[in-house]
Formats: structure tokens, sequence, C-alpha cells
């Protein structure tokens, strides 16, 4: 037996684990390979896509100013996104930022969202970090705000009426959940404007299931508001963009009346 393998014996539990980890991660090991790969090219992919939304809508609101307003974020874990959203617009448009934020993780799981990956409290981010992260990343604090709640609570008509000096350029969906999504789409109605970009960025959970998640909460939607118009925009492995080409502005009014 060899000195090294000696004394690696002799230590605690705790030292071998964490030599056996630093070593197992070392760039010329099988875990370190994978580490560098997750790293350098999947976790890459991921991030390139989320961009390639972005600036596909910079390009898109750009080519057919002036389409301005709010970059409505709705799901806010880790300040990701709305970084994103921040870089690629910063240079040409004055959008306001509002994110929207339990801020204490998931929901109860319903049975039509249950899935594996899915538990209450998955996801929480502090409010106060994510303000910080964001107003340290540069948006202006006078044109950047939060909103915090689970959405069929949080999403009042008082909060948009206090809102609706603006309609919203981009709006981006990031709540994995059915029963989350549809509160928002029901919310939303009165900010959309001839332009107004809509993200979903888990469109393709629940293995792509139209009946499931996003897929089903947008069809109703359309469903029920069949005098809005969309079309399909950029679509990528986990996301899906549509830009809305018509408003019916009975629509909007019928819905600010009712609540």
């Amino acid at each position: 037996m060899s000195v090294l393998k000696k004394l690696f014996r002799l230590m605690p539990d705790g030292a071998q684990s964490a030599v056996h980890g630093l070593v197992e991660n070392l760039p010329w090991t099988r875990r370190g390979r994978h580490s560098r790969w997750v790293r350098n090219t999947y976790s890459k992919f991921g991030h390139d896509q989320r961009r390639l939304i972005f600036l596909s809508a910079a390009r898109f609101l750009h080519i057919n100013r002036p389409i301005t307003g709010y970059y409505l974020e709705f799901g806010c874990n880790e300040a990701k996104t709305m970084r994103m959203a921040w870089d690629n617009f910063q240079y040409l448009f004055d959008f306001t930022y509002v994110g929207f934020d339990s801020f204490e993780g998931l929901p109860e799981i319903a049975k039509i969202d249950e899935q594996e990956n899915w538990k209450k409290g998955k996801l929480a981010f502090s409010e106060e970090r994510f303000r910080d992260i964001c107003l340290g990343h540069g948006i202006p604090k006078d044109r950047f705000r939060t909103v915090r709640g689970f959405y069929d609570k949080s999403l009042t008509p008082d909060l948009a009426r206090e809102l609706s000096a603006r309609k919203a350029a981009v709006i981006y969906i990031d709540c994995d959940l059915y029963l989350s999504t549809v509160p928002i789409l029901a919310w939303i109605s009165p900010f959309l404007q001839v332009g107004t970009i809509i993200v979903f960025d888990d469109w393709n959970c629940f293995c792509a299931d139209p009946e499931r998640g996003e897929r089903r909460a947008w069809r109703e939607f359309l469903k029920a508001n069949s005098d809005l118009r969309f079309e399909p925009f950029v679509s990528t492995a986990e996301g899906q963009a549509f830009i809305c080409v018509n408003v019916d502005t009975g629509l909007v009014s019928n819905i600010e009346l009712t609540n």
C-alpha cells in the first residue's frame, strides 16, 4: 500500500470526503470532465437560448419602434432573467422593470401541476436579495419595482390601475405551473398593445403536454379572448414567444370595469 493511501485512511471521515471530492473534480478525471461539460456546454446552451429570446425581442421592438412601456417578469428566481433583460434592452429602450414573485418559492402543488421536480417552497429567493442584485447590476431604482405575493392574491384590479399609465413591451412568464399562469394571463390583458411580446419560459415543461402547464393556460386564454390575435415568434428548446398583433379595446375596458 502506498504512503498516500495509508495517510488517506488515517484521516477523519470528513477529511476523506473532502479529499475524495477534490480528486474526483480534477480536470483529467471523469467527474472533472463531467463538471466542465455541464458548466461550459450544457449550462451555457441554456443561457444562450434565453439570450437569443431577449436579443430577438430587442431587435423586433427596435425595428417596429416605438413600442415602449414595461418589462413585466413573472417568476424572478436569482434575478438571472431580469439582469439579462436589462443587459439587452438598456441601450435601446427606457422600459420600467417590474418583477412579480411570491419570493417564498412555489405554492402548494395541485394535482394538475404535480411533477417530481416541483415541491412547495422550491425556488425561494428573498425579495431583498433580488432587489440588491438588480440594483447592483445597474437597473435604475426609479425604473424598477417588485410586487410580492402569489399571483392569485397579488395581481389585483387596484394594482392594474396603479400601473395603468403604461402598456407592456415585453411580458416574461417563468412560473412553471398551470395554476400560476392562469391569473397572470387574466391580469395582463389591459397592458397589451400591438407589438407586445409574451414569452413563456417553461413552454415545454411537462413533456410539452398541451393539457398541462403554460401551454394549457395559454390555450384557454386564447379561447376566452378570441378577439385578441397573436403570432408565434421565437422558439427554443425550453421557451416560446408570441407577438400581439391586435388588441380589442373593448376587451380591455370590460376587464377594467368588471373588476
